[in-house]
């Protein structure tokens, strides 16, 4: 692993937008970082690894890495049977229901699969599982 320098992007959780995001390093003591700001709101802040209450993810990932995964889907039969026309346009700050279709402006259509926690869905589009933000104020 290499050693962190200032001024490089970290992901790092941003207690003020209270999401995992992108940080840069602004100040590295005995090889670990300890101030960071972060890239979208601009606050400044010791450096977080990860989200509070939660074990920061390990490099080696193995069992625990497969239990975290999304589940795996068949997009064909996902959307099977649904008008995909009532799809909602996907919004950050709008908050979805498991099972929703939603119309991402960059995935295409997608189904609601999992509601992580109060700021996070998994969605399964057309390419793949992807998890997206819902429910964040600005």
């Amino acid at each position: 692993m290499s050693q962190p320098v200032i001024g490089k992007s970290v992901d790092g959780w941003c207690a003020r937008c209270k999401l995992m995001l992108a940080h840069t390093i602004e100040a590295v003591v005995n090889g670990k970082i300890t101030r960071t700001h972060c890239n979208t709101c601009g606050a400044q802040h010791a450096h977080r690894k990860s989200a509070p209450g939660t074990a920061a993810k390990r490099a080696s990932g193995g069992a625990r890495a497969a239990k975290n995964a999304p589940p795996a889907f068949d997009y064909e039969a996902l959307l099977r049977g649904k008008d995909v026309k009532n799809a909602r346009p996907y919004r950050l700050s709008d908050r979805f229901e498991c099972k929703e279709l939603i119309n991402h402006p960059t995935f295409g259509i997608g189904q609601v699969v999992a509601v992580r926690d109060s700021t996070k869905i998994d969605v399964g589009f057309s390419d793949g599982m992807k998890t997206l933000a819902h429910g964040v104020s600005r």
